[in-house]
């Protein structure tokens, strides 16, 4: 019995969808609007990440950079090491990760 009256339900909820005028009538001769391409451009900031860990995402080859037989092409070390202002010429540390403006 519950069966026959689902079923009957089913028929009766299709018949009237089929029995329904559409809601939205289109318009003769309307067109949509187009919409405005505009074109975008990404200004970079000059800002320079450099340090370790920045060479490391860089680099093609990241082991080169432990490897001291590494050829020239993959820079030296000395570009990761900061410097002391009163005495240049001596070492005070790395630069994991650096900003320079």
């Amino acid at each position: 019995m519950k069966l026959i009256l689902i079923s009957f339900l089913a028929i009766l909820a299709a018949a009237s969808l089929q029995a329904q005028d559409p809601a939205v009538k289109p318009a003769d001769g309307f067109t949509a609007p187009k919409k405005k391409v505009v074109k975008t451009t990404i200004i970079k900031p000059s800002v320079n990440m450099q340090g370790i860990v920045a060479q490391i995402f860089r680099s093609p080859t990241p082991l080169q950079m432990i490897n001291p037989l590494a050829p020239k092409e993959y820079g030296s070390g000395d570009q990761n090491i900061s410097r002391g202002l009163n005495d240049p010429g001596k070492p005070e540390g790395f630069i994991i990760f650096g900003f320079q403006y």
